[in-house]
């Protein structure tokens, strides 16, 4: 089993392998979510963005995400120019001291780092692809359709929208697609793609054709 693993993901998605496997956070990519553009841009000079010291701001650039900031009141980090908001913590204390704990714990190793991202929120796919498909490190790519055009893949064909759920919803589902542990345990070199049953996609299209119907 690979202890050394680190999980850097866009959203919550990284931090359920931890909790599931009951062991402490070694990622600073914990309880927070990042644009996707901005993602992928920070994905492909890592150690650069994480020797960037962590400022924050009082307001996003992204109009996005302006009415959830209103609304939840979070802190935003800023590496350079990449956005941090830090949805699940109460201020900035909280965040930067979890922030710098987690990326102390971080292995310097990058062969143990595993990049996870997906397909919301993306607009411009032309300039996504060509980011995420250069970042030099693991990585997984969970979308609810399936696009050629980007490496390492894996479509989760139970998705309500044209894109996938959120991050923690998105974890359980995505073990049935793909075994997210022999990927992490074999240092990213075991791609073992499942195939959920065709009785269990027919419930799901008629659940689909019903969540359409009740939308306004």
């Amino acid at each position: 089993m690979n202890s050394q693993f680190c999980i850097i993901s866009n959203n919550c998605w990284g931090a359920e392998f931890y909790i599931e496997r009951n062991i402490e956070y070694n990622s600073p990519f914990v309880g927070l979510f990042i644009p996707p553009l901005q993602f992928a841009k920070m994905a492909n000079d890592l150690p650069e963005y994480l020797n960037q010291e962590l400022v924050f701001v009082k307001e996003t650039k992204c109009k996005e995400y302006e009415k959830l900031h209103s609304k939840e009141k979070y802190p935003i980090g800023l590496l350079d120019d990449i956005e941090i908001h830090f949805l699940h913590y109460k201020d900035e204390n909280e965040a930067i001291s979890k922030w710098n704990r987690r990326l102390d714990r971080m292995p310097k190793d990058s062969s143990n780092w595993f990049i996870k991202a997906c397909d919301g929120e993306i607009n411009n796919w032309a300039e996504y692809t060509g980011l995420w498909n250069s970042i030099p490190y693991n990585k997984i790519f969970f979308s609810a359709k399936k696009r050629i055009e980007i490496d390492n893949l894996i479509q989760i064909r139970e998705s309500f929208n044209d894109y996938v759920t959120d991050g923690k919803a998105l974890y359980k589902l995505s073990k049935d697609y793909f075994d997210v542990d022999k990927w992490i345990d074999s240092n990213g070199n075991l791609w073992n793609v499942k195939k959920i049953s065709t009785k269990r996609y027919l419930r799901f299209l008629l659940a689909k054709f019903k969540y359409k119907m009740r939308k306004p």
